[in-house]
Order: structure tokens, then sequence, then C-alpha cells
């Protein structure tokens, strides 16, 4: 009998959707037990789905765990500017916002084509803007995903960029969980 004609497959020993009501369980804890440091899952799912857009494999974390932070890092930025001019400059803070937005968003995409990490991890650094804003516009509060705030315009800023970086970073961990969960194995057919 001829090997040659074999194939490798994965089989799931776990189906996915009891893998993956499984990692939401485990993942509660995480947003709803650690007080003013919870984490937003909201955003972890962001990742997580991110994980499975990437090919659900671990060399997807790189990816997730690099981008994810450094997009929502770029609009981190932009609150400073726009804190700044409306606290101290006395802007508007609808001219304020069209105004930084723009500068920085347009910095943020500009700057993906000086590494070709980015041609394969547009999504999470795209993602990491889209959720920095969320959190930023949405007025999260400790306890509801955004961090340990102290109420500083700046120093806030910082703290939603760290909390959406680790709710990132905790997406990328979830997706690579939710496959373990399976128990994958490698049959030969």
């Amino acid at each position: 009998m001829s090997t040659s004609n074999s194939t490798e497959v994965i089989v799931h020993r776990v189906p996915l959707w009891l893998a993956v009501a499984l990692t939401v369980v485990i993942s509660l804890p995480f947003g709803t037990l650690l007080g003013k440091y919870n984490l937003a899952l909201w955003a972890s799912f962001i990742a997580w789905a991110e994980y499975f857009a990437l090919g659900a494999k671990p060399s997807a974390l790189k990816p997730i765990w690099i981008l994810f932070p450094l997009g929502a890092f770029t609009m981190a930025i932009f609150a400073i500017f726009n804190n700044y001019f409306i606290i101290y400059a006395g802007w508007k803070p609808l001219v304020s916002v069209t105004i930084w937005i723009f500068v920085w968003v347009a910095i943020a995409v500009f700057s993906m084509r000086f590494h070709p990490l980015f041609r394969q991890g547009s999504l999470p650094y795209f993602n990491g803007i889209s959720m920095y804003l969320a959190f930023y516009f949405s007025g999260l509060q400790p306890g509801a995903g955004a961090g340990p705030l102290t109420g500083d315009p700046f120093i806030d800023a910082w703290i939603l960029w760290i909390w959406v970086s680790l709710a990132g970073i905790f997406g990328g961990f979830l997706g690579w969980l939710n496959i373990l969960l399976t128990f994958p194995k490698k049959v030969v057919k």
C-alpha cells in the first residue's frame, strides 16, 4: 500500500462551537471580577476574531500583539494633541477633533508603507486604531474596561492605550486558547 497519496489533516476532538463557548466563559473573570482593572472583553473579542482571520495559527499572534497596540498608540498621540488644544488652546472640541484625527489617521496609515509586517497585519493595526477611538469617545469608566483612570486627560490617554493594548493582546491569546481547546490532532489519511 502506497503512502504517497496520504495527506495530513487536523482533527478537532472538541467541536469548535463548544470550544468557543468555553473560551468565552474562561474570559469572563477578566472583564467582570477585576474591578477598575477589568478588560473590555468586547475589544478582546475583536482581536480574537483577528486570530481566525489571520489563519488561526500561533504565527497570527505576532501581528496582533505588535500592531494592535501600535495602532492604538497612534491614536493615544491624537488624544494628547486633541486634549491639549481643547484644554489649553481653547479650541472648540469639534474643530480640534476634526483637525487632529485627520492628521493622526493620515500619519498612521502613511506609516504602514514602511514595514512589511503591516501588509500581514493591517487588520489588527486598524482595529487598534478603531478600538482606541471607541474607548476614547465612548467615555468608558474604570471597571468598564478603561483601566484605572485618574481624571487627568493626559495621563488617562496613556492608561486607555495600555488597556486597549491589553484587551487586544488578551484577544489574541483567546484565539490561540480557542484552538487549543479543540484539542487538535494531526491525522494521516
